[in-house]
């Protein structure tokens, strides 16, 4: 009984030794610059690297495919995003290149004899040739659960959620494409109440179909984020870009999704413009955005307002990004006024001084983000609130392998706040424990502001299984917040697990699991997923 077992596994072991016996050369580059519609990654060569070749991502210890190559210089690729990757500048890209097949004797191609080449008058110019890139289609398909249930009184409760995102580049090998993301949403036993508004259970976050006049000028309809102006949010209309050299203008008209149930709404127009300017230096990027946009609901002005974004990471190891937005019309006395006034400021530099230390600091004055899609408990809430805005600085250090040391302090005093808000946090990371080959964090968190004083700390354990397919987790959570102006408090013990399961390579089913623990009450939240990339 014993050998049918054993011999089974030693051929598994050997059939994963040859495969990986056989794998390529890996080459490492890096993002060197990021467009509406290509991902530019530069490498020391890309000998090896073929168009539709697929570049792969680092993320936990497993390689991810991120891009594929449409074009290729001698030394950078133009590529495309598979899936719901977001590429960000200088991030490290891997290509695996593929083994040469020795030529043997009996193999050698044999010599062909070379044709005359044609001598192109030196009056005459040669043509550029247009690469025109071929169709891909790539998206996901996901089923998740989210169910509610307590030891109180309180009916349980479950949602369902269905979501999709198929895109194509090139349809058919044309100048078309099709961008689009949607999910829908319903609670068993509430199917009615969902269906009052079919936008209360679907949404449409991206739907749009552009065309490529040429590889700088191109024209989206329907609704889309853009990436040049991502504070605007999604955008139901038309969307112009041309690129010129160094710089992109771009022109956006249409109507705003509703702010009660995303839909559509046409009651509420905006247009706006917008130019960016991107360079390259030694080191990294600097690019800069400024936008105007108007803002109605019905016929009346609701907001006009100025943008402008501004990153750079032209220094060695730093990177700055600052964004402003101004508002240019206000209602005084039901007169409306032209002003100048600043509404949101944010401001980040991330400096990395060696390989072991790096630094992080911030400025936030920008209104607190509405979620739509994310599920966060009380105490997250809460913590967000107080944390977001203000000044916060972080310093992270690696002392030795695989051990991550990091302390966060943050400030905040805004007008009408009787007292100021801080917080600290420090957590400890070992990301390969001896002997478990897992990693453990252990995490603190200390918040005070004018209405309360708190504490958090916990442990997560987290474990790669089965040869990377299986990937699992526990944590605890111990909160003590108490109410100043009052002797309420919350005092709560959250205990979770979690586990994602990679089936096939596009194929993964993920669990989680976390219960709320107070003195007389337990309350149970439990998430599952079945995804599948295409």
């Amino acid at each position: 009984m014993m050998r049918k077992t054993i011999i089974p596994f030693i051929v598994m072991v050997l059939v994963a030794f040859f495969a990986k016996a056989q794998e390529g050369k890996q080459l490492t580059g890096k993002v060197s610059y990021i467009s509406a519609q290509h991902i530019y990654v530069r490498f020391p060569s890309t000998e090896g690297i073929n168009i539709g070749d697929t570049l792969y991502i680092v993320s936990k210890g497993k390689r991810i495919p991120g891009l594929v190559v449409v074009q290729r210089s001698s030394i950078s690729c133009v590529t495309t995003v598979v899936g719901n990757y977001s590429p960000r500048m200088n991030e490290q890209i891997h290509a695996i290149l593929k083994p040469k097949a020795t030529i043997t004797e009996e193999k050698k191609p044999v010599a062909v004899p070379k044709k005359p080449v044609a001598v192109i008058p030196q009056t005459a110019k040669p043509q550029p040739k247009l690469i025109q890139e071929k169709s891909r289609l790539y998206g996901r398909v996901k089923l998740a659960s989210y169910s509610n249930f307590s030891s109180t009184d309180a009916r349980n409760r479950q949602r369902m959620r269905y979501s999709l995102s198929l895109n194509q580049d090139n349809i058919g090998n044309s100048h078309l494409s099709f961008d689009s993301y949607i999910t829908y949403n319903h609670r068993t036993g509430g199917w009615n109440a969902d269906n009052q508004s079919i936008f209360n259970s679907l949404k449409i976050y991206s739907m749009a179909v552009g065309y490529n006049f040429s590889p700088n000028t191109s024209l989206w309809f329907g609704r889309r984020m853009n990436r040049k102006v991502s504070n605007i949010g999604a955008i139901d209309g038309l969307q112009f870009e041309t690129r010129v050299n160094n710089f992109t203008f771009g022109v956006i008209g249409g109507a705003r999704p509703d702010y009660m149930d995303y839909g559509i709404n046409t009651n509420l127009p905006q247009f706006g413009a917008y130019v960016s300017h991107e360079a390259k230096g030694k080191e990294g990027v600097v690019q800069s955005s400024l936008a105007v946009f108007e803002q109605m609901n019905g016929s009346n002005t609701d907001r006009r307002f100025v943008y402008f974004q501004h990153s750079n990471s032209l220094l060695k190891d730093f990177n700055l990004f600052t964004s402003v937005e101004m508002d240019l019309y206000q209602v005084k006395d039901s007169v409306p006024t032209n002003t100048l006034d600043l509404t949101s400021l944010y401001i980040s530099a991330r400096y990395r001084a060696s390989r072991k230390v790096s630094f992080y600091a911030s400025y936030d004055a920008r209104k607190n983000v509405i979620y739509y899609k994310t599920y966060k408990t009380l105490v997250d809430l809460i913590t967000d609130n107080a944390t977001r805005q203000g000044v916060r600085f972080r310093v992270m250090v690696r002392p030795i392998n695989y051990l991550i040391i990091s302390a966060r302090t943050g400030y905040r005093s805004r007008k009408g706040d009787p007292d100021p808000s801080t917080n600290y946090n420090f957590y400890i990371t070992h990301s390969k424990i001896p002997w478990l080959e897992s990693s453990m964090t252990l995490n603190v968190t200390k918040l005070k502001t004018s209405y309360l004083d708190g504490l958090q700390y916990g442990a997560n354990l987290s474990k790669y299984l089965l040869n990377g397919k299986l990937y699992g987790s526990l944590s605890y959570r111990i909160i003590d917040y108490s109410f100043l102006n009052s002797n309420s408090g919350i005092n709560q013990n959250l205990a979770g697990c979690s586990f994602a399961w990679y089936i096939m390579k596009k194929l993964q089913l993920s669990m989680n699991y976390e219960a709320t623990i107070e003195k007389s009450n337990v309350f149970h939240r439990m998430y599952w997923g079945l995804s599948q990339r295409f």
